[in-house]
C-alpha cells in the first residue's frame, strides 16, 4: 500500500488569528464586522479579520442542522442569515510550508553535525520549493529522476525543476455543522463538534500608545531633539484641520494614539487536519521523514500570527490510518514534547527515514537544486 493517510485533530488552546487582506471594520457598540467604511455617526475601528472560506450546502442542509448563522446588525438586533456559511479554516499551504521548513532544519542539523555547510540557493530551494522563484527552462532526465525519488525534494516537490510532490494536505477546517453537513469532514468526528460558526470569531481591541505622549519614559525628553517643541507641533497638527476641510484622513495620519482590533478563532475551536502521501516514488523514507516534522510542528506549539502574544497554541491527536482501516496513533506525547510512536509501521518508516538521512551530501543536494546548465535544452515531443 504505497499511499498513506495521516488524520485527526487540533485543538485550540489560544487564539488563533490568520491574517487576510483587505480592509474590515467594527462596530464597537455591536461588533458587527463589515467591508464598508460605517458613517460618521457609528463608533467604529478597523480590524484584522482571520481568514475563512465559503462553503456550500443544500436546503435540506439548512434545515437538518439550523445552519441559519445568528448575527448582529449595526442596530444591535439579531437577525438570521441564509448565505452559504464561511467556515474557520487553517489554509493548507501555510501548514504545508511550516512541514517543509520543519523537514528541512531536520537535514540542515545533520549536515551541521557533520561540519558541512549548503549554499544560500539550496537553502532556499529547500525552505521555499524554489530557487529562482520561478520554472527554469532546461531539463536533464536523469536528475528529475534521482530528484522525484529523493525522500524530501520527492515529497515536498519544487526545486528548479519543479518536481512533482509525493505530498498532498487539506485545509484544517474547523469541525462544525457547515463541515459535517457539507461532507468536508467525516462522520465520525461529530463528537468534536464545536458551537455555531457565528460564535467562534471575536474581536480582541488593543491601543496603539506612542510614549512621546504618554510620558511612560522619564528619559523621552533627553533622547528626542527638540522634544518640547516637536511633541507641541504634533499636538497642534493631530486637531489642526485640512484645507479642504477633511479632518478624517488627516488625523489618521497623524494620531500617535488609537485603537485597533484583530479578529481570532476562539480557544477550544477543533480542526480536522488530513495529510495524504503517496510512498511508491519515495518509499517509507518519506513517511519517516513527515512524522518527524509532524512532531516538531506540535511541539512547537505557534501556528497563524500573533505568536508573541501567546497565539496559535493547540494540542493534537493523529492516527495514521492502516491497510485494515486500523488508526496507528502517530505522536506520544511527554512533558509537553511531542515524538514520533515508534511502533509498527511508523518505525518502519522511521528506520527507512534514518538510514536514507545519512546518505544525503552536501554534493547530492547542491546537484538536486543547481539551475540548469545552458547546454541543457528543453525536451520536445515527437
Amino acid at each position: 500500500m504505497p499511499t498513506y493517510t495521516i488524520e485527526g485533530i487540533l485543538k485550540l488552546t489560544a487564539p488563533l488569528h490568520v491574517a487576510t487582506p483587505g480592509e474590515r471594520y467594527v462596530t464597537l457598540d455591536t461588533l458587527y464586522v463589515t467591508h464598508k467604511k460605517p458613517d460618521e455617526q457609528t463608533e467604529y475601528t478597523g480590524i484584522m479579520v482571520t481568514t475563512v472560506y465559503p462553503v456550500a450546502v443544500t436546503e435540506e442542509d439548512k434545515l437538518e442542522v439550523g445552519l441559519p448563522i445568528p448575527t448582529k446588525d449595526r442596530t444591535g438586533e439579531t437577525k438570521k442569515d441564509y448565505r452559504s456559511p464561511e467556515v474557520l479554516v487553517f489554509p493548507a499551504n501555510d501548514l504545508r510550508g511550516r512541514l517543509r521548513r520543519l523537514a528541512a532544519e531536520l537535514i540542515f542539523d545533520n549536515l551541521q553535525a557533520r561540519g558541512q555547510k549548503i549554499s544560500l540557493e539550496t537553502y532556499h530551494g529547500m525552505t521555499c520549493g524554489a530557487v529562482t522563484g520561478q520554472p527554469t527552462p532546461g531539463l536533464d532526465f536523469d536528475l528529475a529522476i534521482k530528484s522525484g525519488v529523493h525522500p524530501f525534494l520527492g515529497l515536498f516537490g519544487g526545486g528548479p525543476r519543479l518536481v512533482r510532490s509525493s505530498l498532498q494536505i487539506s485545509p484544517a477546517w474547523a469541525i462544525t455543522s457547515s463541515t459535517l453537513s457539507a461532507g468536508i469532514i467525516p462522520n465520525r468526528y461529530e463528537s468534536d463538534r464545536v458551537t455555531d460558526d457565528g460564535y467562534l470569531l471575536k474581536p480582541l481591541f488593543f491601543r496603539r500608545v506612542d510614549d512621546a505622549l504618554e510620558f511612560y519614559s522619564g528619559t523621552t525628553s533627553l533622547t528626542v531633539r527638540n522634544y518640547s517643541e516637536s511633541v507641541a507641533k504634533w499636538l497642534k497638527d493631530e486637531g489642526a484641520q485640512s484645507a479642504d476641510g477633511d479632518t478624517g484622513t488627516r488625523r489618521s495620519k497623524l494620531r500617535i494614539r488609537t485603537f485597533s482590533a484583530v479578529q481570532y478563532v476562539v480557544p477550544g475551536t477543533r480542526f480536522f487536519v488530513d495529510v495524504r502521501i503517496d510512498t511508491s516514488r519515495t518509499g517509507l523514507a518519506s513517511l519517516g521523514l513527515l512524522i518527524h516534522a509532524l512532531a516538531h510542528l506540535a511541539t512547537k506549539q505557534s501556528i497563524g500570527g500573533w505568536v508573541r502574544n501567546g497565539f496559535g497554541r493547540f494540542e493534537t491527536s493523529l492516527y495514521l490510518v492502516l491497510p485494515d482501516a486500523g488508526r496507528l496513533p502517530v505522536l506520544v506525547k511527554q512533558e509537553g514534547v511531542y515524538t514520533p510512536n515508534a511502533t509498527g509501521l511508523i518505525a518502519d518508516a522511521l528506520d527507512a527515514w534514518a538510514e536514507a538521512e545519512s546518505r544525503i551530501t552536501v554534493e547530492e543536494l547542491e546537484d538536486l537544486y543547481s539551475l540548469p546548465s545552458p547546454r541543457e535544452k528543453p525536451a520536445v515531443a515527437k
